[in-house]
């Protein structure tokens, strides 16, 4: 999952962890997904991923895949029989074993993640650099070798180009804002090789329900902004709250539109109206021209 608070280049891919035996010169499989595809959530039970699975499965009319540590915890907390909940350990898992998960998907979320300090949740080397970078970059491979791939959506945090400023300095102490960004880079070679597009989404701290991890918003109960108003721009530039919902819905919109091709972006929460899907794909091309 992103950072509660909002807040290189990854690993080479070799020859053999490309699925094609000839140069990439364009994305193959590139593009949005569209009614009746299958997406792939993996962190599909934290906070934001519960969200995107949502609204997936009840307004896109996907067929929604969640990845799950433990497959009967995790459909306790989908609790939705339209929904696939497969077994996977990010940690303990292979390149292989997660390939063989996205076998037939087409859009791919990654919204996962640990806390920034050492907590319980660290415990089983579930470490920011074990789940930010080494967990997101055997993925990234492995949706390389999957053809059916379209677009790949990764949920990192603001902060990732600014870790020498704060508050983003103090935050990245044990390297959080460093693995998520190798994450990124991870998540951009596999594009190039795989053929597929991508999207990063950086939101600022994470606010408002439904409330998975241990951090001031949950403490507080801070629900963030009445509307799903929102702020986007290009790289890392952005400080402020992003309403989980707001983050969620732009995640959604970047795997059904075809504009939010390779890009990484920023976002945090406003009191403005929410913005229509001809507003995000708008939002998308300006983002791309940038």
């Amino acid at each position: 999952m992103p950072l509660a608070y909002g807040f290189v280049p990854g690993p080479g891919f070799s020859n053999h962890n490309q699925r094609h035996s000839t140069p990439v010169v364009g994305p193959l499989n590139a593009g949005a997904i569209t009614p009746g595809d299958t997406v792939l959530v993996v962190g599909g039970t934290g906070g934001v991923g519960q969200l995107v699975t949502r609204k997936l499965q009840e307004n896109r009319n996907c067929k929604v895949s969640v990845t799950s540590r433990d497959k009967e915890r995790g459909e306790e907390t989908i609790a939705n029989e339209n929904v696939n909940v497969v077994e996977l350990d990010l940690i303990g898992s292979s390149q292989s074993e997660m390939q063989a998960v996205m076998k037939g998907v087409s859009g791919v979320v990654i919204s996962v993640g640990t806390t920034a300090f050492p907590t319980a949740k660290w415990r089983g080397g579930n470490t920011p650099k074990a789940i930010d970078e080494e967990a997101v970059t055997k993925l990234a491979k492995a949706a390389a070798a999957c053809p059916s791939i379209k677009k790949v959506v990764l949920v990192t945090s603001v902060g990732v180009d600014r870790t020498g400023e704060m508050p983003f300095l103090i935050l990245n102490l044990f390297g959080v804002l460093d693995a998520k960004k190798q994450g990124e880079e991870s998540l951009k070679a596999a594009a190039a090789a795989g053929g597929f597009d991508y999207c990063i989404v950086r939101p600022g701290r994470l606010v408002g329900g439904p409330f998975t991890n241990l951090d001031v918003a949950r403490l507080l109960q801070i629900e963030g902004g009445a509307e799903n108003g929102v702020e986007c721009a290009p790289g890392d530039s952005l400080l402020g709250d992003c309403k989980r919902d707001a983050c969620a819905e732009a995640i959604v919109q970047a795997l059904q539109t075809k504009e939010a091709k390779n890009i990484d972006f920023s976002i945090i929460s406003t009191e403005s109206p929410a913005l229509t899907t001809s507003e995000w794909k708008a939002q998308f091309k300006k983002l791309q021209s940038s």
